[in-house]
């Protein structure tokens, strides 16, 4: 990054006033006609008019604050109207994106997620075919700097090719399921001022960024884009941005009184931080979003007006095994070792609960080739065989896939697997045993980018950051959509509803849950992506 961390986070702070807090619709920037070279670069001269906002211009010239501000230095002390300001023309520009190929990745699939062409891939990277290999990387023109980036409207009517063919399938109650439509569409309180508050530790007095300071801006530009959005939509938000680096510790940032008449409070990001201002929150009444850290759960029993958004272990396998059909066979694969003994006997004692039969096999990958028969041995001739696999260890699973092939193409069981998502972090297992054997897995965060309201916020993103969201990014805009939602539908007593409206948003779902009458509420809403024969991929939710 050419900009220092501290100017850039000045400047997205300077965003928020020109967009977050203004609440007249943006008027129309028209696009300069007048242009000049400096220094072998094309220029718009832009003339500031009434009502332009730093958001509104960066999105009509599609280029990125950060861009804006390299070329005018001064605009970190504000938006003046009849200035001329220096708008880079990007028309002919075309920057690149690196992929690093994962198991799971088709140049198809790959395409749809950058909103390219597969041509323009095999094109860039002087590929002979659309074969991939597990960690090459490819170089992605991005589609929001090219000279003829994709429409919405074209983005929206792509075709699904055989490579990938991405068929959502949301088994979700339609009545009982909000979307955004449906928000936007019930105002009681659009007339009414929410004062928001987003903590993170932004670090805006460090000089250079760490990777993990990164991730907490890309969290923030999410956050603001949904602020926006809200914005857009009628909704009167004063945002206020805390960077935890100013405060010693959460019990100061609690005691200097910055968090008093907020109507929401997203943050802080650890749970040391949010332990030290949860009992004043719920002193002044004001709904407290732990965003990221699940060991706040902890806090969820004696905090009636706290959210966790990060749903635990329990709710992610249980979704898993519900998905199971009645009437199977079902045989629970682990390893000897150990290492993953509390997934193991969670596995045993929700199947227990769902009142399902199980037996049982476990071995070590030293084992030898007697494994397979005795795998067999399990497994039913004639039914389908519903079989577990509750290990994190990618050797392990290897080995089991391995055999449970051999099992499935010599002595034709009929078989479903069921994993964990710490699968699809793995760099060596075989793509074509997870579809063959129709491998089923629970997350909570995963994005369809097949999804039109992914496309859409992927394109704007793009447009306004020059890069690409990370799920950080997801993990805020999903935040920030759900609750001011809730704020802009029920008010500031949102927190007092009995049932809490479920969504499904772009990265996750959510469907929160109080455990009693007096506690806060958790997340228990997970996903299921479910891989098939014929190398389509669908995706749905047991916890909704």
């Amino acid at each position: 990054m050419r900009l220092t961390h501290k100017i850039l986070i000045s400047f997205l702070f300077s965003l928020i006033i020109f967009s977050a807090y203004g609440q007249n619709q943006p008027v129309k920037v028209e696009i300069s006609k007048e242009k000049i070279k400096k220094e072998g670069v094309n220029f718009y001269l832009h003339k500031v008019e009434k009502g332009e906002t730093i958001f509104s211009i960066c999105k009509a010239y599609e280029i990125t604050p950060e861009i804006l501000l390299e070329d005018n230095p001064l605009l970190v002390h504000g938006l003046k109207e009849g200035s001329t300001i220096l708008v880079r023309d990007l028309s002919k520009k075309v920057s690149f994106i690196k992929h690093t190929v994962r198991w799971y990745d088709s140049l198809s699939s790959i395409a749809k997620k950058y909103g390219v062409s597969e041509t323009d891939i095999i094109q860039v990277n002087s590929l002979k075919d659309d074969r991939l290999s597990v960690r090459q990387v490819l170089l992605i023109p991005d589609s929001s700097s090219i000279s003829n980036p994709l429409s919405d409207d074209n983005i929206m009517q792509t075709d699904v090719t055989s490579d990938e063919k991405v068929a959502t399938s949301i088994n979700y109650d339609q009545k009982e399921i909000l979307t955004e439509k449906h928000v936007s569409a019930n105002r009681h309180f659009a007339d009414f001022r929410f004062n928001v508050s987003l903590i993170l530790p932004l670090g805006s007095n460090k000089t250079e960024i760490s990777e993990m300071d990164a991730n907490f801006l890309e969290f923030y530009e999410g956050f603001l884009l949904a602020v926006n959005d809200m914005k857009e939509e009628g909704m009167n938000i004063n945002l206020k941005v805390l960077d935890m680096y100013d405060f010693p510790s959460g019990q100061i940032l609690a005691q200097s009184g910055k968090l008093d008449n907020s109507h929401l409070i997203v943050g802080p990001v650890f749970e040391k931080e949010i332990a030290q201002i949860v009992s004043h929150t719920e002193r002044e009444g004001i709904p407290l979003v732990s965003p990221m850290d699940s060991k706040t759960e902890s806090l969820v029993s004696d905090h009636p007006f706290f959210y966790q958004i990060n749903t635990n272990l329990y709710n992610i396998q249980m979704t898993l095994l519900k998905s199971i059909p009645k009437g199977s066979h079902v045989t629970i694969i682990y390893e000897d070792s150990g290492e993953d003994r509390e997934l193991i006997e969670l596995t045993k004692k929700i199947l227990s609960e769902l009142g399902l039969t199980y037996n049982s096999i476990s071995y070590n990958i030293l084992s030898g080739r007697g494994v397979t028969a005795k795998i067999g041995d399990k497994l039913s001739p004639t039914s389908m065989n519903a079989v577990v696999v509750p290990s994190n260890q990618e050797a392990f699973v290897s080995d089991v896939l391995r055999n449970l092939n051999l099992l499935q193409t010599i002595n034709k069981f009929n078989i479903t697997l069921y994993g964990t998502s710490k699968w699809r972090s793995f760099d060596n297992i075989d793509i074509n045993y997870c579809h063959s054997m129709n491998l089923h897995i629970a997350l909570q965060h995963f994005v369809d980018y097949n999804d039109p309201n992914v496309k859409k916020f992927l394109l704007r993103y793009r447009a306004l950051y020059n890069c690409e969201p990370n799920p950080y990014s997801f993990q805020a805009y999903d935040i920030a959509k759900y609750f001011l939602g809730q704020l802009l539908k029920e008010g500031p007593d949102f927190y007092k509803l009995q049932n809490h409206s479920t969504q499904r948003l772009l990265q996750s779902d959510f469907k929160f849950e109080r455990p009693d009458s007096d506690s806060g509420y958790i997340n228990t809403a997970t996903r299921l992506v479910i891989y098939n024969p014929d190398y389509s991929v669908n995706i749905g939710s047991l916890g909704l």
